[in-house]
């Protein structure tokens, strides 16, 4: 608010008296005594400048107007004072005040520090003790599927057993004029399913369900039909199309994305104007949790444009680090002449998404693990380790950053080794290569991420929310003992909800593997930035980085760690202005 509207003046006094006032003063006094002191700062600054333009004039000649301003320009767009602000800076780790200017943080320390870069045309924000940070990064977000489930018909994640009523809910809420149905959230590691009831209640209208993870769906004989899959199909590399057992006849499954991408490449592009709707809805509640930056883990290029005309608007977005989606006849020349196509100011399009396996639960089982003698069982490799290896030798000479899915124990062995191929033959670029999901690694692998400067990207939204595929690994506190660089991803949509708060809590309540507040905080928002080579500007609360912050309605590192998952996020600042105000 402008200066001459600002509240909560009695606050103020501390700052401008240099003393705790306790009897009650007047919103109007203390007004005009702040006003008298940026007067007298004024007064001082011009007569400066006018010592200085006599000596360059030789009082002799007009005073050119070009000069006629204050000789220090250095004054604050917004000030956010008496709060208990977590910086994670380790140098200045808490601070009441900061001081913004052009988006970014131009002062950070105490109120009466901070309040030197006061006047009247200053945002005065009082905090009222309130714990801020940084804006807080997700490592691993889906915008296409995100986008996506918002237009589909998206129930709560649902058992087999509850297949027949979601069909019949579903059938009322058909995008009006699509010609298909696609559903999202079926769970598939319990009882089997196949296409007989889909085909009983839409003989004619083609139907996709995607299960949970997003590795497997499920689709009636119409929706085959449109593919051309038979059963005589083959197998996709790298995917399978599930047959019954005994009579080898098609059930509707397909697993990993190469079989799935058969359906999926004729289905209708989604409507512009509806697509950009659900973009906006996306962005302005990843905001409103707090999240200011993601990583975009396998960028759906149908929206990019889309995205790039919002970004050229003004309209408030997350910062993205978008990744390509490997697989798909890509060459690095198709990459790299997309990779400029799609840049903005909050996009950086330099990122690659390799998926080296799939998932360690049913149906299908298509995670890499390692035999009982630690080697890798290559059933399951979606990528051979020569290819890979080769490709990221080359991405990484292009500058750009890998993220390989790698949920089991030999997957991430099989990045592991690639990335150091990678530093044998580049040296170090300075790039962050990161495996992602990392749901198990073997001992003989946990300090190899900090030897080869590797990111341990995790998934602890699946250890809290308990879900079969959070039921074994997730070795926080082991991996940071052996260096890695971590940090959080969500992989929203697989999950329901892409609030940080909960599996901030999974880290820190772990059994055996939890670890400190302080370093759980950080893989929220430093490590992050730095995984994306971003911490110049990114991660923590410091003069010189852009201004993205969150206010919380509790403090993270007094509040027990049961609590922590209650954490609600009351003010999100982006760019240095407010983007997101609860109350």
């Amino acid at each position: 608010m402008p200066f001459d509207q600002v509240g909560g003046a009695q606050a103020l006094t501390t700052v401008f008296e240099g003393k705790q006032v306790h009897q009650k003063i007047s919103e109007q006094f203390l007004i005009e005594r702040v006003k008298a002191m940026i007067f007298k700062k004024a007064l001082s600054r011009y007569f400066a400048a006018a010592i200085a333009i006599l000596t360059l004039v030789g009082c002799q000649g007009k005073v050119p107007d070009s000069i006629l301003s204050p000789v220090d320009q250095t004054v604050a767009d917004t000030i956010y004072y008496s709060g208990k602000i977590y910086t994670v800076n380790s140098a200045q780790p808490w601070v009441e005040a900061v001081a913004i200017k052009d988006g970014r943080f131009v002062a950070v320390g105490s109120n009466k520090q901070v309040m030197e870069l006061v006047t009247s045309d200053t945002t005065l924000v009082d905090l009222n003790g309130a714990m801020m940070m940084p804006g807080l990064h997700d490592a691993h977000f889906h915008t296409g599927h995100a986008v996506k489930r918002e237009l589909d018909c998206t129930p709560r994640q649902f058992a087999p057993s509850g297949l027949e009523q979601v069909l019949i809910d579903c059938s009322h809420q058909r995008m009006e004029g699509y010609p298909w149905l696609v559903i999202n959230g079926l769970e598939m590691w319990g009882d089997p399913v196949d296409k007989k009831l889909l085909d009983k209640i839409f003989s004619n209208i083609p139907v996709l369900i995607n299960d949970v993870s997003l590795h497997n769906v499920l689709v009636n004989s119409k929706a085959l039909e449109l593919a051309g899959i038979d059963r005589n199909t083959p197998d996709p590399k790298g995917g399978k199309i599930i047959r019954d057992s005994i009579t080898g006849e098609l059930t509707g499954v397909l697993a990993e994305y190469s079989a799935i991408k058969l359906v999926k490449g004729v289905i209708p592009p989604y409507p512009s104007h509806k697509l950009e709707k659900s973009i906006l809805e996306s962005f302005k509640k990843l905001l409103s949790r707090g999240i200011t930056s993601y990583q975009d883990a396998g960028t759906d290029e149908a929206q990019w444009s889309l995205i790039n005309d919002i970004d050229s608007k003004g309209i408030p977005m997350p910062y993205i680090t978008a990744h390509f989606r490997y697989g798909e006849g890509r060459g690095l020349e198709s990459i790299l002449s997309q990779r400029e196509q799609y840049r903005t100011p909050h996009v950086a399009p330099d990122g690659v998404k390799v998926y080296l396996d799939g998932i360690p639960v049913p149906p299908a089982f298509t995670h890499v693990p390692l035999d009982e003698n630690g080697k890798v069982i290559e059933d399951n490799l979606l990528v051979s380790r020569d290819q890979l290896a080769e490709k990221l030798v080359e991405w990484d000479k292009a500058g750009l950053k890998v993220k390989m899915h790698a949920s089991g124990e030999g997957a991430v062995r099989v990045a592991l080794e690639a990335i150091e191929a990678t530093r044998k033959v580049n040296g170090d670029s300075g790039i962050w290569h990161e495996t992602a999901h990392t749901s198990d690694v073997s001992p003989d692998d946990f300090t190899r991420f900090a030897e080869l400067n590797a990111v341990a990207e995790i998934s602890p939204y699946f250890w809290h929310l308990n879900s079969i595929v959070g039921q074994t690994g997730y070795q926080f506190a082991t991996l940071h003992k052996g260096g890695a660089l971590m940090t959080i991803g969500s992989d929203y949509p697989v999950v329901e909800s892409f609030n940080p708060f909960p599996p901030l809590q999974g880290v820190l309540t772990r059994e055996g593997e939890s670890i400190s507040r302080g370093e759980a905080i950080k893989m929220l928002t430093l490590n992050s930035a730095e995984s994306i080579g971003k911490q110049a500007d990114f991660g923590s609360i410091e003069v010189g980085k852009v201004a993205n912050m969150v206010v919380l309605d509790r403090n993270l590192l007094e509040i027990p760690s049961e609590e922590v998952s209650q954490t609600q996020v009351l003010k999100t600042i982006l760019d240095g202005n407010m983007v997101f105000d609860r109350l």
